[in-house]
């Protein structure tokens, strides 16, 4: 049993299975739930994301941009009602998801990253940083 053990092939067997059980340790969970009634209604909807894009136009820096651009209050409520309901429904929920000014935790993990990387090079490469 002791010999079987220590061939390579279990040796190969066992990192092929580690690797694996690692990738499935990156999948995503998935979630599904019933839609009620009241939230299929496509008018109700409509009018739900149609205030959460009304709230956002809103913001004063929006607003002074889309200024900037040429585009006056009647122009933007023209072309807000000419907007369909799948792509009214994919901007409002993607204006739910948005960040104002964003978590910063993605630059804090890259910063890290990048400090490993330097004290990992200087340690290969014997070489020492001194801070007077």
């Amino acid at each position: 049993m002791q010999s079987i053990l220590h061939t390579t092939l279990m040796r190969h067997t066992a990192f092929i299975l580690i690797a694996v059980m690692s990738l499935f340790s990156f999948v995503p969970k998935a979630e599904a739930s019933l839609v009620p009634t009241a939230m299929s209604m496509s008018s109700e909807l409509r009018s739900q994301d149609l205030a959460s894009v009304q709230k956002v136009l809103e913001n004063k820096a929006v607003k002074a941009r889309l200024s900037a651009l040429g585009y006056s209050d009647a122009e933007i409520s023209a072309k807000l009602s000419q907007v369909s309901d799948s792509e009214l429904h994919g901007l409002a929920s993607q204006l739910d998801a948005l960040d104002a000014g964003g978590d910063g935790i993605g630059f804090v993990i890259g910063l890290l990253v990048i400090v490993l990387l330097v004290i990992v090079i200087l340690k290969l490469s014997d070489k020492t940083v001194t801070i007077r």
